[in-house]
């Protein structure tokens, strides 16, 4: 299957499609403010921002998209000094309860707020375009010394199934 061209991307990831959000952990247990539906929320100034991690420093995003998507572009803009690093993309469906690594990303960890922009395919061994219901972002470390991520806007464009 061909890859549909950026006019022809929706958003996924709207949280007035339905779509949620969950994290390895919040800033100070405060959902409402630094919560990882934030990050979602074009409506808001928050962001998700991660705890301190220094026993365990691999920090989760996960987007639950409650219906079949095909995902072809993500779009994350971190707080520069806070930035994900070593990420694997993985993808779930409900029909199997485990998480699938499906892509790496190789962050930039500028320090600035820019939107790094990044296209992404779900196929399967055959090239065929696959589908997930949600995806996971798995960061392996921060460019922050505490372990710290923060993520302004995490935006998931591609077609609904």
């Amino acid at each position: 299957m061909a890859s549909a061209s950026n006019s022809d991307l929706t958003l996924l990831s709207s949280l007035a499609k339905g779509s949620t959000a969950r994290a390895s952990s919040t800033w100070q247990h405060n959902t409402k403010k630094f919560g990882p539906q934030n990050a979602l929320d074009k409506e808001t100034e928050e962001a998700w921002k991660s705890a301190a991690s220094e026993e365990e420093p691999l920090q989760y995003y996960e987007v639950h998209f409650k219906r079949k998507v095909h995902i072809e572009e993500l779009r994350v803009q971190f707080q520069g000094g806070f930035v994900g690093m070593e990420c694997i993309i993985y993808k779930k469906n409900s029909d199997n309860d485990e998480w699938e690594e499906f892509e790496e990303l190789y962050l930039d960890t500028i320090e600035s707020n820019e939107v790094q922009t990044f296209g992404v395919e779900l196929a399967s061994g055959q090239g065929a375009v696959d589908s997930c219901e949600a995806i996971r972002i798995e960061f392996g470390k921060s460019s922050d010394f505490y372990g710290r991520i923060v993520i302004y806007t995490l935006e998931v464009w591609g077609t609904e199934c």
